[in-house]
């Protein structure tokens, strides 16, 4: 067997595992409100292109990034490797549709689904460049990529010992599945997507703060779960608006066609940087 369909097997065993995310089982808690702001980047696209489809990738967690699109009023189908969590979600009607999809080789036609979501997946796939060069296949719009970031940092060692110290983090650089943790890196993203000949990227840096022992708190009320975690992610927050650390996640975009006035503008309102990729003098593209 080998690694990529260790891979695959791996992944297939760790969703027949999952349970239900707390989006369906405690909306208020502390943890569904971390995943939520995270999903909250994907807001300025669902205002400038209103009435888009989208499909999200790695979604076996019953569906929970697909199931926030849909709050949004997006069209939207959730794909996993598999489709056992995704078709539980869907009889209970947490989603309004799902397809089990390989994001390797995913069956959808050239440019079929406006957008593409990934959340916390992409650093999971065992060829994520294979994976991203899929869902830019698909996607007429652009892909929108929620995932770890490669950003050193001078404290960025320290966040990595505390870490180790507040949660008992392992390995830094492997999960349990045996699945190496690909972050993006930005610099190598921006030279990928200019080889291809694409035209714009946008990033946004996301911290967050996560402790098992707090992930029920109640979010909405003060209390030790929701004020330690908010205080976890200010201080990160400060670090960084102090060049002193690192964003230890990012939602990336990499725009398929370019994106629109109206675009733009939410998107830097909502603190993200826009990228426009160099244009190759040598291209006989006449777009």
């Amino acid at each position: 067997m080998n690694s990529v369909e260790e891979s695959y097997n791996q992944h297939v065993a760790w969703e027949a595992n999952l349970q239900l995310p707390s989006r369906y089982t405690a909306p208020n808690s502390v943890d569904n409100w971390r995943h939520t702001r995270m999903l909250d980047s994907a807001l300025p696209l669902i205002a400038a292109y209103g009435d888009s489809n989208w499909i999200t990738v790695g979604d076996g967690g019953f569906g929970s990034d697909a199931s926030y699109l849909h709050s949004k009023g997006v069209k939207v189908t959730a794909t996993s490797l598999t489709d056992r969590t995704l078709r539980v979600a869907f009889e209970q009607g947490f989603i309004p549709g799902f397809r089990a999809e390989n994001a390797e080789k995913i069956s959808y036609d050239d440019e079929s689904v406006d957008f593409v979501l990934c959340k916390e997946a992409y650093h999971h796939f065992p060829r994520p460049p294979v994976a991203l060069y899929e869902m830019l296949r698909v996607a007429k719009q652009g892909v929108v990529l929620i995932e770890p970031v490669d950003n050193p940092s001078p404290l960025g060692a320290l966040k990595t010992l505390a870490k180790r110290m507040i949660r008992g983090d392992g390995d830094v650089q492997f999960e349990p599945s045996g699945n190496f943790i690909y972050r993006i890196n930005l610099r190598e993203m921006e030279k990928l997507m200019t080889a291809m000949g694409l035209k714009s990227m946008a990033f946004k840096g996301i911290n967050d703060f996560y402790h098992p022992r707090f992930g029920g708190h109640d979010a909405q009320t003060w209390n030790m779960g929701s004020g330690v975690t908010r205080f976890g992610i200010g201080v990160q927050n400060a670090l960084c608006s102090l060049g002193l650390l690192g964003y230890g996640l990012g939602c990336v975009i990499v725009f398929r066609a370019e994106p629109t006035e109206a675009c733009r503008k939410a998107l830097a309102s909502d603190g993200f940087k826009l990228v426009d990729l160099p244009r190759n003098p040598f291209s006989r593209s006449t777009e």
